[in-house]
């Protein structure tokens, strides 16, 4: 991938920010990762490429992934029709991925012909003495050990969140210039804005631009609880596979990985939703064989329906997914080069989404709506415009800038919510620089920059007396 265009205010926040924790020791990391991830979790974090994708072989050889193949629904290594790169060599094959590198022989994989086209076997934990991985035709297969200090720090767990208090930054912000507290928000919008960037890049390196963009449009349908299941199951049918197929199978396909057809009673359900569970039924039935490794429990995706409102339920949001899928060129094609880009079509596009079934219910289980329920809307559309359009364009086409910064705040979370308490407080410029959405992202990421890095309930913290730096 050629490098990308560096963004200049992102710079300068970095700058600053960097100045501000100079000679302070670096908080430690907030979770380990082999008690705070499961399994599934790593294998999902390692084929988005998020620990990277060049390595040091336990016998010190370099090791490049070109290809992370595709990830294996059946009995099997994890990932397949993989292609590595070993000490300058390029190997075709498979990887196995364990949290542990004993696993190998606890599960019987070097006495399992399956495995015999192994070629790197990359685990997070070994013990002391050294452990070798052999196929059943005593190979040696090279290993890879993994460690929380490769994972891309965008890649980690949220922080707790700060106390929603407000902090001893509202003293300075209140005697600042508007253009000055302007500045900082935007510098800070932008660096967050490249960070994204830098992460839907590594996807697209690691799989193409086409995949990286149907991930990451499928993870903001996620919303804040439910991304990574939405990632698990674009990792698991990749849109290569699905663009194969019609339209019907690849909504049975999702629907079936998803495991939300599983446990329904139809006797349960209402007329259209028998009917339409029979349309899935009648393709799902055919492929589930082909899927079996992803049914059981501990391999489904783990979804969080607490809290959830009906208009956000993942089912919904999968139909809607399934929707896009329909029109995926009017959705992909305008993000494929930035000179194709056009804001008001590419809205136009997602608000007009419609799907049969999808835009009368909320779930499988609820009962048809009185009227139509639009299938994305505006919020939603503004979601895919921070996290996903102009990170990915924005590197390519830097005047898009302009138009980000006239895109309207339409987002609001508790996060968000804690940011402003703590920087303004019931102070006017609270809702001043709310406006906007890259004063809200400017916000969020100055709030995750000091306020959740700070232990001291903001006694010590450097941003305060630092303000006055900024010019």
């Amino acid at each position: 991938m050629s490098a990308l265009t560096p963004l200049p205010l992102a710079d300068r926040y970095a700058r600053f920010r960097d100045a501000l924790f100079s000679g302070i020791e670096e908080p430690s990391a907030e979770f380990k990762l082999a008690e705070s991830l499961s399994e599934l979790d790593l294998q999902s974090l390692w084929f988005a490429g998020d620990f990277g994708r060049e390595f040091t072989s336990s016998n010190g050889e370099p090791v490049k992934i070109i290809d992370f193949g595709v990830w294996n629904s059946g009995a099997g290594p994890d990932f397949m029709d993989c292609t590595v790169q070993i000490d300058g060599r390029q190997e075709h094959g498979e990887i196995e991925l364990d949290p542990d590198a004993r696993d190998w022989e606890r599960h019987c994989h070097g006495a399992n012909p399956e495995y015999r086209r192994v070629v790197l076997h990359v685990f997070l934990q070994a013990p002391e003495q050294r452990f070798f991985t052999r196929t059943v035709e005593h190979k040696e297969v090279t290993q890879i050990q993994i460690s929380s200090a490769m994972l891309a720090q965008d890649a980690r767990p949220n922080r707790s969140q700060a106390a929603a208090k407000l902090g001893r930054c509202s003293t300075p912000l209140r005697e600042m210039q508007d253009s000055r507290i302007e500045s900082i928000l935007e510098s800070a919008a932008q660096y967050r804005l490249e960070r994204k960037s830098k992460r839907l890049h590594r996807a697209v390196v690691a799989h193409g631009r086409e995949q990286a963009i149907y991930q990451a449009l499928a993870q903001t349908l996620g919303y804040r609880n439910n991304q990574q299941p939405f990632l698990l199951m674009c990792q698991r049918q990749p849109l290569k596979m699905l663009k194969k197929r019609p339209h019907s199978e690849r909504e049975a396909l999702l629907f079936g990985i998803s495991g939300f057809m599983e446990n329904i009673r139809f006797e349960d359900t209402q007329p259209a939703t028998r009917h339409y569970l029979r349309q899935l039924w009648h393709d799902w039935w055919r492929l589930r064989d082909d899927c079996q490794r992803w049914l059981t429990t501990a391999q489904l995706p783990h979804w969080k329906l607490a809290a959830t409102r009906p208009g956000n339920h993942p089912q919904r949001r999968l139909g809607a997914l399934t929707a896009m899928l329909g029109i995926w060129d009017s959705i992909a094609g305008p993000l494929m080069e930035a000179s194709r880009w056009s804001q008001p079509s590419w809205k136009a596009a997602l608000l007009a989404l419609r799907h049969d079934y999808w835009a009368t219910h909320y779930t499988l289980i609820a009962e048809a709506a009185a009227k139509p329920i639009s299938l994305i809307g505006e919020s939603r559309v503004q979601e895919m415009l921070a996290n996903v359009v102009y990170p990915l364009l924005m590197p390519e086409r830097t005047r898009l800038w302009a138009e980000y910064l006239e895109l309207p705040a339409m987002l609001d979370n508790q996060k968000l919510r804690r940011a402003a308490l703590r920087l303004f407080g019931d102070h006017p410029h609270s809702a001043q620089f709310q406006k906007k959405l890259h004063h809200q992202q400017g916000l969020l990421q100055l709030y995750e920059d000091f306020c959740l890095e700070d232990d001291s309930a903001c006694a010590t913290c450097p941003f305060p007396e630092r303000l006055k730096e900024w010019r």
